[in-house]
């Protein structure tokens, strides 16, 4: 077994971290790019503008209850915005911003969509919407890398306490690996939810919305979305050679995720669901131009289970050093 001392609550904020980061940069593309007005409102938009902030908001409360002093003594956590040599104050200060932008941002949103929201809006403010939008979401997606980024930095940072958590990116490149896997997890998850899986249920079927787009806009998103699954295989597949070559306990994490107790959840809910189905999908959404409603659910929900089970075995996986 892996080590104990963090467990579902510091999965469930990576997860939420993640998700939101991504979901927001979702959004942001969607805003920046134009196609957030080929129709009257976009789903993609408002669950991507809206969840962000609430979603990092509740896995930052659920890691400081994760934390000893978070529980008994919360007013410590104030210290942690001083100490800026640490990660975790650097994690903070991040959070501290991209969650107000986050909530700042589906405001903004829900002001255009909403009618009775759109009314409480002063007279002034409505005519600059779009424009505080579109600043928000490049500021906002600044701060959501970081929020992404961090997430991984959080966890190698504790290496080589725990080997498996500080493997670098390349042999010769000092970078840790789970930084640049938690940006690209995120991405992924926040399409997942804001583009397949919010839209199909939105729309009663993703089709209906790609066919009031260009069939063009389809196959990039489809592609992008290959891409992405095509950088997490290679960076976990680095991942586990890496620690197999580095032997002792980063080696034994590795075997416990590949063929040990966790290798059900790694093959089964990462590589099948989470990887390769929603691969399949994709390149058959490239080739027809739209996707249907059950592809739409599956893609989305299958990358939604990979990204929490990744998380997951990184966290449960992980052996001390010393053991």
């Amino acid at each position: 077994m892996g080590q104990t001392a963090w467990g579902w609550l510091t999965v469930i904020y990576l997860f939420l971290g993640g998700l939101g980061a991504g979901a927001f940069l979702t959004a942001a593309f969607f805003e920046l790019s134009g196609w957030r007005y080929e129709r009257d409102y976009s789903p993609t938009c408002l669950t991507g503008a809206t969840v962000s902030g609430p979603m990092v908001a509740l896995g930052s409360l659920l890691l400081i209850f994760d934390l000893g002093a978070g529980k008994l003594q919360p007013w410590r956590i104030l210290h942690m915005f001083t100490h800026f040599r640490s990660v975790m104050t650097w994690g903070i200060w991040i959070l501290s911003i991209f969650i107000p932008l986050g909530l700042i941002y589906g405001l903004l949103e829900l002001i255009e969509v909403e009618p009775f929201i759109r009314g409480l809006a002063q007279a002034w403010l409505r005519p600059k919407v779009r424009s505080c939008r579109r600043l928000v979401a490049i500021v906002g997606s600044i701060f959501a890398v970081g929020t992404a980024v961090h997430t991984g930095v959080l966890i190698s940072a504790v290496g080589p306490a725990v080997p498996l958590w500080s493997q670098p990116l390349l042999p010769f490149l000092p970078v840790p690996l789970l930084p640049v896997l938690f940006l690209i997890l995120a991405i992924s998850t926040g399409l997942g939810l804001s583009f397949d899986l919010t839209a199909t249920i939105a729309l009663r079927g993703i089709h209906e919305q790609t066919r009031s787009l260009r069939s063009v806009q389809v196959r990039i998103m489809s592609l992008i979305r290959i891409i992405l699954i095509s950088l997490e295989t290679v960076l976990i597949t680095l991942l586990f050679i890496s620690a197999l070559n580095a032997g002792g306990a980063a080696a034994e994490s590795a075997r416990l995720v590949l063929y040990g107790s966790f290798s059900v959840v790694f093959w089964v809910g990462v590589v099948l669901i989470g990887l390769v189905c929603p691969f399949l999908i994709y390149a058959y959404v490239i080739g027809v131009g739209h996707q249907p409603l059950l592809l739409g659910l599956i893609s989305g929900l299958g990358v939604m289970i990979a990204g929490l089970s990744l998380r997951y075995l990184i966290i449960a996986a992980g052996i001390p050093a010393f053991l």
